[in-house]
């Protein structure tokens, strides 16, 4: 029998509160860390279950970055193949399509100047092509020491710059450190890049 959560039902969410779902404006998600398997297991499904339940626009697309060789067809049958396997709503071809025609990938090293040029061209691409006007958040599933040598290309190759009207985030996946001290470092690396 189906449950809440596959109905589209937040458990969590009092009855009382009536507040209608608030949908993601037209963006961009760049994912780097998208072999491991907290991508492969939650990160790619749960992007998929928020479009099955109609919570993100149209033209959210998102971007793979990785080692991989692949291009974007390739990529779209890795996160076809977790998808199918770990969502929690119903797999449905058309809404898939629809999602499927956003995601792009990006080969490259975490230090790779030409792979962040690309990049940054992919995501000036979606912009013009698909509408996510600028609006681009970076996802660092990745371990704390690769946290510097991503935000700095990204701040180099101008991808964590504000611009009016559009917004750039760059969200790191915990454990932020190991310690006070460790969190302390890494968060003093980060802010000097951003």
């Amino acid at each position: 029998p189906p449950t809440e959560i596959s109905k589209g039902h937040n458990p969590l969410r009092s009855k009382e509160d009536k507040r209608l779902p608030r949908i993601a404006g037209p963006c961009s998600v760049v994912l780097f860390g998208v072999t491991g398997d907290l991508a492969k297991k939650k990160l790619l499904p749960a992007m998929y279950d928020l479009a099955n339940r109609s919570l993100l626009p149209p033209a959210f697309s998102l971007v793979g970055f990785g080692r991989r060789d692949w291009d974007d067809a390739q990529f779209a049958e890795y996160v076809k193949e977790h998808v199918a396997e770990h969502a929690r709503t119903p797999y449905n071809e058309d809404l898939w399509n629809q999602f499927a025609s956003g995601l792009r990938f990006v080969h490259g090293e975490f230090d790779d100047d030409d792979a962040y040029h690309r990049l940054a061209q992919t995501l000036d691409e979606l912009d013009r092509d698909r509408g996510t006007r600028g609006n681009h958040a970076f996802y660092l599933s990745i371990p704390p020491a690769s946290f510097e040598p991503v935000v700095s290309q990204l701040k180099h190759h101008g991808m964590t710059e504000r611009r009016d009207g559009q917004w750039s985030r760059v969200v790191i996946e915990k454990p932020f450190g190991h310690d006070l001290t460790s969190a302390q470092e890494l968060d003093a690396v980060v802010s000097s890049e951003i």
